[in-house]
């Protein structure tokens, strides 16, 4: 008697978490000596429990969990391992079939079985069991039952995310892609705990003199595991650490220029375009801490807006309202998003960077260039400043210089470096041809 307390769960008479792992061990030594068969763990988890137990009170619960109980120990083989572990977490261990196709005959009969059952609850409706679960296989998915019992739960997590009331099978794939993302989360709460980024700095040239009147501060990861700025942007917005970035990206943006011109690398009269997210800005003792520390270089910021993110208006009004800052504002990527017009109207930048998707080929597609023409039209009377962005050959440069635009970047001028170098002889040829054999 006292064995069988020890090894049986009182609620619902299955076995418990301690008899199930002696039994498995069991399993794992005929494995060993090649007795096992086919196996399967199945991990099952009642759906809507906690509403039950919220709502009429832990009495119906466990009402719930012995039904459930049942059907397990009712609907399943003699021979079926049932475990309830906790709360409302069952185990199956399916030992010793000739395939796993008889395995899937029975799992699907005890799914049509659980759909049918239903208890009376106290206001009188009719409650009907609803089950969950995730099912992996020896030895497809492991050699290990400990193993398989892991990504059986991976899998029925993926189920009562997705689809309630089903049985899913373990797919490497996604758990892979999972576990990718985990750590992906936690090296990017890392990377920013340590502001483990640096800045690059591409030049922004003058299209009227090749001369280099402003660099572009762009991000660069220091861990290998996030290496595109784009994925770190993306998994700051689902961490809610855009703050952060924003914060990130100001001061050692500003420091990276400063050490620069420290060490003579630079000229240093240059504008810098910081990269800003439009719906973040920092917080007043923050802003305090940056002009402390950057008052000098503050009349050379450019604050860069992208368009890939909605544009707000309290934080554009804070960006305005930063002490010291001149209010010199750039529309980045301008023609990708949606909003374009309307971001142009409410941001009235004194730069707007043409996206590289319409400088791309320009100097062939006659629509491009008319929209490039449309751009200039509309800034020039207004005091705004173009930038061609995005340029690789010197074609396109000689065609946005037709175009009358005002400023010039892309690899075929100057790549990003931590040490930004020279104009390429063959893009200040461009310029120079196209001003002096007109």
């Amino acid at each position: 008697k006292l064995q069988k307390l020890a090894s049986v769960d009182a609620l619902t008479g299955l076995w418990n978490r301690r008899s199930m792992w002696e039994y498995i061990r069991a399993v794992e030594y005929d494995y060993e000596i090649g007795n096992a068969g086919f196996v399967s763990i199945a991990i099952a988890d009642i759906d809507f429990f906690k509403r039950i137990n919220d709502t009429y009170g832990h009495d119906w619960g466990d009402q719930y969990i012995r039904q459930a109980g049942r059907c397990f120990a009712d609907y399943t083989p003699k021979d079926t391992l049932c475990a309830r572990i906790s709360g409302d977490e069952f185990h199956l261990l399916f030992y010793g079939y000739e395939s796993q196709d008889e395995i899937r005959k029975v799992l699907t009969k005890l799914r049509e079985q659980l759909h049918q059952q239903s208890i009376p609850l106290p206001d009188g409706k009719v409650l009907h069991l609803s089950i969950s679960g995730g099912i992996a296989w020896y030895p497809e998915d492991g050699t290990q039952l400990d193993i398989l019992k892991k990504y059986a739960d991976f899998a029925m997590y993926q189920i009562k995310h997705s689809r309630k009331g089903a049985l899913g099978e373990f797919d490497l794939g996604s758990y892979n892609q999972e576990a990718y993302s985990a750590q992906a989360r936690l090296d990017l709460h890392r990377l920013i705990e340590n502001e483990m980024l640096s800045y690059h700095f591409q030049p922004i040239v003058s299209a009227r003199t090749g001369q280099i009147v402003a660099y572009e501060a762009l991000m660069r990861s220091m861990l290998p595991t996030l290496k595109s700025p784009d994925t770190i942007m993306k998994l700051a917005r689902e961490e809610n650490c855009l703050h952060d970035i924003e914060r990130i990206t100001m001061f050692k943006a500003t420091e990276a220029y400063l050490s620069l011109q420290e060490r003579g690398l630079i000229r240093g009269t240059e504008l810098l375009f910081v990269n800003s997210i439009a719906s973040q800005h920092m917080t007043d003792e923050e802003n305090q801490e940056y002009c402390r520390r950057f008052a000098a270089m503050q009349k050379q910021i450019v604050v860069e807006i992208t368009e890939e993110e909605m544009l707000d208006p309290a934080s554009l009004e804070v960006k305005r309202g930063t002490p010291g800052f001149p209010g010199t504002f750039a529309l980045d990527d301008y023609g990708s998003g949606y909003s374009s017009e309307k971001n142009l109207l409410e941001l009235s930048p004194k730069y707007i960077k043409i996206d590289l998707s319409i400088i791309r080929g320009i100097d062939t597609d006659p629509d491009k260039q008319q929209i490039v023409a449309n751009i200039v039209a509309y800034a020039h009377p207004r005091k705004m400043l173009i930038i061609a962005e995005g340029l690789e050959t010197p074609e396109e440069i000689h065609k946005v210089l037709e175009l009358d635009v005002d400023l010039l970047q892309g690899f075929c001028l100057a790549r990003p470096a931590a040490i930004p170098g020279s104009v390429h002889s063959d893009a200040l040829d461009v310029i120079y041809d196209f001003y002096h054999l007109q």
